[in-house]
């Protein structure tokens, strides 16, 4: 299991963008986050080369997401075991990362085979 953003495991963080000035104020070689709404960010990262990892509402996005060639698809609880299973069954070559307000959400995870889990920290 992946586990960004815990203070004992060392991590990179994924780069919040909105914007594509955003972009250029991120670390070379990182991998930025995007909402999978912002479809012209996401064309542009795409474009640059960049390291993808798209927040996604759905499970049609994660899917869309996957096929973009994306590092990671970002998930809120709601969805995350769903679109895990999808993602285990399809072989997608994104890992799957559950967005949590804290580390007692690793254990159910965890049980939820989920790939990983990003806590706020890991979120800059």
């Amino acid at each position: 299991m992946l586990i960004i953003g815990h203070p004992l495991i060392p991590f990179k963080p994924l780069y919040k963008v909105t914007k594509m000035e955003d972009i250029k104020k991120t670390e070379p070689n990182c991998t930025i986050l995007i909402d999978f709404d912002n479809k012209e960010l996401v064309q542009y990262g795409k474009a640059q080369d960049i390291s993808l990892a798209l927040h996604v509402k759905s499970i049609k996005d994660a899917c869309l997401a996957n096929a973009l060639g994306v590092k990671f698809i970002v998930v809120d609880t709601l969805l995350s075991k769903q679109i895990q299973n999808i993602a285990t069954e399809y072989l997608f070559d994104a890992k799957i990362l559950l967005q949590i307000e804290d580390e007692n959400a690793i254990e159910k995870a965890a049980e939820d085979s989920i790939d990983g889990v990003v806590l706020k920290k890991g979120i800059v």
